[in-house]
């Protein structure tokens, strides 16, 4: 039973860890033009006037319409003059922020494991953890 409620807890541990590490998107706080946005081909974020909010993989300019991808076959056709704004993907930023939210998440998380198995801190006499 030991191990069982052992290997669980590593496996809970585990998964968390990786649960917490997975992708955390931030965008530019400024907005770009529709032509920059398709020359950079990064992920984007718009804000249609009536208050949507669509991302995109990127933006491409095909027949003279502006298209926004979400896979390769899935497109969807985007009218300029009803955008608000465009932002584009922070690469650097996400990278950053999607570690330290890990790193916080996953040291609280094992602190409360840590001190919900911790039996006292006396035992023998001694100030002891519980490792």
């Amino acid at each position: 039973m030991k191990n069982i409620k052992r290997c669980l807890k590593s496996t809970v541990i585990s998964l968390s860890m990786l649960l917490l590490f997975q992708s955390c998107r931030v965008y530019h706080r400024t907005n770009v033009s529709i032509d920059k946005a398709v020359q950079e081909e990064k992920r984007v974020k718009l804000k249609t006037k009536d208050g949507q909010k669509l991302k995109f993989k990127r933006i491409v300019f095909e027949d003279g319409q502006y298209y926004g991808v979400k896979r390769k076959a899935n497109r969807t056709l985007i009218q300029p003059n009803e955008l608000e704004s465009i932002r584009l993907h922070d690469k650097t930023m996400s990278i950053i922020y999607g570690i330290i939210i890990g790193v916080v998440g996953t040291t609280i998380g094992l602190s409360i494991i840590y001190f919900a198995t911790w039996n006292g801190p006396f035992v023998s006499g001694a100030i002891i953890g519980p490792w």
